[in-house]
């Protein structure tokens, strides 16, 4: 999905940006996270799971996966950015 908030306007996003930029992160990661969760990207799984590994405590892949397993999370973004775009094209 695309996302609806970028680095200028999202400062979660900005502080990931600059973590992969400065190699505490990979771009797979990042992507994922910014992908799978265009709406928000402040919830506290994703939180939890990115100091996790900056701490190194879990691996990359073990925090893809961890946030895969939340689907319930996933369709609620998935649902809001929907419903984000839909009020968009009604306001044009």
């Amino acid at each position: 999905m695309k996302t609806l908030h970028n680095t200028r306007n999202c400062n979660y996003r900005r502080f990931l940006y600059k973590k992969l930029k400065h190699g505490k992160i990979s771009g797979r990661f990042y992507k994922f996270v910014c992908r799978s969760h265009p709406y928000r990207v402040t919830t506290r799984n994703i939180e939890l799971i990115v100091r996790g590994i900056l701490d190194g405590n879990i691996t990359e892949n073990k925090g893809i996966r961890l946030l895969q397993q939340d689907t319930n999370e996933l369709k609620r973004q998935q649902e809001l950015y929907k419903s984000n775009i839909e009020c968009r094209k009604k306001n044009k």
